[in-house]
């Protein structure tokens, strides 16, 4: 499981690896959890980790891998985006599920062989990299999937 973490939206994507290494990752799911901006901040967590804990127990991935926080000179994003990430970071404890981090720049490595992809390059790598027929329009989901094909690519070595 992948997830590009936020509290406005939060993406979330689910691939199925293989035992063989040399096989691609197949796409399993994708899914934006999305706030309510004018909701409280406490509402708005608790309903991540609702959604986090129903896709849990739907798909019960292995692992979780999730966006490490880049600090940029929006700290109160990065703030908003820190205690997601808290929650995301619980919400795999208690269900006992491995956690792993990668930056936006590892996973574009990854998927798009350039750590300077911007976002709709990301959106059609992921897409090609998954053999996809769809398009994936939310920039989010597509970030979440890098991250959990990320995982797969470092998981190999």
């Amino acid at each position: 499981m992948g997830i590009d973490p936020g509290t406005a939206t939060t993406g979330c994507g689910l691939v199925r690896t293989n035992a063989k290494k040399n096989s691609r990752p197949i796409l399993i799911s994708y899914e934006k959890i999305v706030t309510e901006a004018g909701e409280e901040m406490t509402k708005r967590l608790l309903k991540l980790e609702q959604c986090l804990t129903r896709l849990i127990k739907i798909h019960k991935p292995d692992v979780m891998a999730v966006e490490r926080l880049f600090f940029n000179t929006n700290a109160k994003t990065a703030m908003s985006v820190g205690q997601a990430r808290g929650v995301i970071m619980v919400t795999a404890a208690r269900n006992k599920i491995p956690f792993f981090e990668y930056t936006a720049l590892q996973s574009k490595l990854v998927v798009s062989g350039y750590g300077r992809s911007d976002k709709k390059q990301m959106r059609v790598a992921v897409q090609e990299f998954l053999c996809m027929a769809e398009e994936i329009k939310s920039d989010d989901c597509a970030d979440a999937l890098a991250m959990a094909i990320c995982h797969w690519e470092k998981s190999k070595k």
